[in-house]
């Protein structure tokens, strides 16, 4: 064997051995499909190089330069293939079919003529083919390839946004690829001029670079495969070198100390490796993988354990939180969030973020019909940002995007983002995402299942409470009406028996009874109103009638914290239709805001003012001089689950709830506040009904006495 060949040899086992690995990690990715062929083409020329360089019969020389140029004609082809699916660029495809083409021309004329190669070179080192008349258009054609590689990934790198990883993946990947066009240089020797081909070296360098992205930054996710594989190599080499090289450069030696039973040592020395050999490689493996999985094995485990726990929680807040601050916390990704179905508002709807930095990259609502629903659904597994391309929703950066799905219905999808450190997720952690994935679908299902019995319970509740508010009412309310009766009675015939120096108290005093009575009776009155069920019906009201019938439900609530309420109400009727329930419950809602604003203010007041803004409508203005509205928060403060409070102290669905009914009544309601410290004002237009007539409005009859 020629020492000049051992360095192909090298260089073509390398490339083999590396594009191997890479198909058969994932047969099915172009990706990986093309970096196999690159490296089959690489594997190709080096290796009829290194038999070239061996060989002595003339005659077979012109024949193995052929099959030598059959595998470099196509490395730039293949380069350029794994690069636009790198990338994703599918509308280079017509470019890369035509560049196939060309790569299939130039093999028939390889073979067919001496136009590409005309005959060889004969040098110290051994033989090297000679240039043909069309040799130098391949390397034209090989030229413009390379710089269309260089320019797409220029140009992805330039205008895509990408993570710090990403950049650090097409740098990497740029830079291989430059230093691989750097063997180039062996095309020289094809028109004469001797030197020994040193461009495996340039190759040898670009695939340990390549190896270095797969291991630093997760290139294509390979590099536990590619570590099992480099120390199977170097195992095994050893295991066969040894031996080997003993027998080749030792054997003068082992025939001087061992005489005819020289092979004996290299046969001991080979037995004794190789019965070594499975052993050594197997602790080194697990070395190894102990130490690049180190941390994934950790975290790993720890999602195991929480995927058996979280079926024990019921309250669904509380789940998602868990499932999102361990991600975070444990997993090391730059942030989470968890979108759930709402058929309400027929999107998928964010329910929690972590951390609060994150809240930009989300959208809250994500509709039913969106790309990226259809995607989760039709995949039903794991995918990352790469896979669904850029999202106006997500901004997914190098994360992914974990469905959770529930006979055959995608129930709502975990978005996690990037790994800490610049690592990608492997196939490892997909399997384990998907497994809790499954384990969350079901702890959500099991959280609404809680959930629907106790509202089940509490509907119960409230029934028994119904049949106890009937008699409640008719207890206060009947007892009431016999002191106003009885009191004017005695007002009528009692009144003129007294004294006249004791008239004037007598009389007031059955004034104040008179009066303390009626205010009972109508409290009563506006509780039952307030609790009525409602129709569905927008019957004819008066407006007057619907502020009397709150202020006198929400006085006490105004006095217990010391609120100076004031109402100033237009002089006649004003009719509106609607529900009287509904119209009260919006001012409630409104109430209960403006109590919790004004709690640090020392002079704490509403004001209630209803006024006509033209024969087709009227307006409401609810305003107190709390700590007032921050003007970015003016437009989200009506979306479900947004509130100003505290968690433990609102929901963030009471104004979401006003919106609604006041929709429902064909008005509309908006909120204005000059900022903090400064008040609010909460408006509300509502249309005028038209030619009500006395007779059409709503009678106030006492068949529903429903208090809750």
């Amino acid at each position: 064997m020629s020492i000049y060949s051992v360095s192909p040899l090298i260089c073509s086992l390398l490339a083999l051995s590396f594009g191997f690995f890479v198909y058969f990690h994932n047969r099915k990715s172009q990706v990986n499909i093309s970096f196999g062929l690159l490296c089959l083409s690489t594997f190709w020329w080096q290796f009829s190089w290194f038999i070239l360089f061996n060989i002595q019969d003339r005659s077979l020389v012109s024949c193995l330069t052929k099959i030598g140029y059959t595998g470099i004609i196509w490395i730039p082809f293949t380069f350029y293939h794994f690069v636009i699916y790198w990338l994703g660029l599918h509308k280079e495809k017509i470019l890369l079919y035509l560049s196939y083409i060309l790569g299939f021309v130039f093999l028939v004329i390889l073979w067919s003529s001496d136009l590409f190669l005309k005959g060889f070179y004969e040098y110290r080192w051994g033989y090297y083919p000679k240039a043909g008349l069309l040799h130098p258009l391949y390397l034209a054609i090989l030229s413009i390839v390379a710089a269309r590689v260089f320019w797409v990934l220029g140009l992805s790198l330039k205008t895509r946004n990408l993570s710090a990883v990403q950049r650090n993946q097409f740098k990497y990947t740029i830079t291989s690829f430059a230093i691989y066009t750097l063997a180039s240089i062996d095309f020289i020797i094809n028109y004469g001029i001797e030197f020994y081909p040193f461009g495996f070296s340039f190759v040898i360098l670009s695939l340990f670079l390549v190896a270095y992205a797969i291991f630093k930054y997760r290139l294509m996710d390979i590099n536990v495969v590619f570590a099992r594989a480099s120390i199977f190599i170097i195992v095994y080499a050893l295991v066969l070198g040894i031996p080997f090289s003993l027998v080749s450069w030792g054997r003068l030696w082992l025939v001087n100390v061992f005489g005819q039973y020289w092979f004996l040592g290299p046969m001991i020395i080979l037995l004794g490796s190789a019965t070594a050999g499975p052993f050594i490689y197997q602790y080194l493996r697990k070395r190894a993988e102990d130490l690049i999985l180190k941390d994934q094995r950790r975290y790993q485990g720890i999602l195991h354990n929480l995927s058996k726990s979280m079926i024990r929680i019921k309250d669904l807040d509380a789940l998602i939180a868990t499932v999102t601050l361990t991600m975070v916390d444990i997993v090391k990704v730059d942030f989470a969030a968890i979108y759930l179905k709402e058929d309400e508002y027929k999107s998928y709807q964010l329910k929690r973020y972590y951390p609060k930095e994150a809240k930009g990259r989300f959208q809250e609502f994500i509709p039913f019909e969106h790309s990226l629903a259809k995607i989760l659904f039709l995949k039903k597994s794991p995918i990352s940002g790469g896979d669904i391309g850029p999202q106006d929703k997500v901004d997914l950066d190098s994360g992914i995007i974990v469905p959770y799905l529930v006979e055959e219905s995608l129930l709502g999808f975990l978005v996690l983002g990037a790994k800490s450190k610049g690592q990608m997720y492997t196939t490892d952690d997909i399997l384990i995402l998907e497994t809790i994935s499954y384990s969350t679908s079901l702890a959500i299902e099991n959280c609404r299942f809680w959930k629907e019995i106790e509202t089940k319970q509490r509907k119960a509740r409230l029934q028994e409470m119904d049949a106890y508010s009937y008699s409640l009412a008719h207890e206060i309310d009947n007892p009431v009406q016999v002191v106003i009766g009885q009191t004017d009675l005695l007002k009528k015939y009692l009144l003129k028996d007294i004294p006249e120096e004791r008239r004037k108290d007598t009389l007031e005093a059955y004034e104040y009874i008179l009066e303390a009575a009626k205010r009972v009776s109508g409290m009563v009155k506006a509780i039952r109103d307030f609790g009525s069920p409602a129709t569905g019906e927008l019957k004819p009201l008066k407006l007057n009638d619907v502020v009397e019938s709150f202020s006198k439900l929400y006085l006490p609530q105004f006095k217990t914290n010391t609120v100076y309420f004031e109402k100033h109400l237009p002089d006649g009727d004003i009719c509106i239709k609607g529900e009287k329930a509904e119209l009260m419950q919006v001012l409630v809602i409104l109430a209960n805001n403006s109590i919790h604003a004004l709690l640090d203010t020392k002079e704490k007041k509403i004001t209630l003012k209803a006024e006509p803004l033209n024969q087709d409508k009227v307006r409401i203005i609810f305003s107190d001089n709390g700590y007032g509205i921050k003007k970015e928060d003016l437009e989200i403060i009506f979306k479900p689950f947004v509130t100003t409070k505290a968690s433990t102290e609102g929901t963030g669905m009471g104004l979401a709830n006003a919106i609604k009914i006041i929709e429902k009544h064909k008005g509309r309601i908006w909120a204005e506040s000059e900022g903090k410290g400064k008040g609010a004002s909460f408006y509300i237009e509502l249309p005028v009904a038209q030619d009500t007539k006395e007779e059409d409005l709503a009678c106030e009859t006492n068949k529903t006495k429903r208090l809750f």
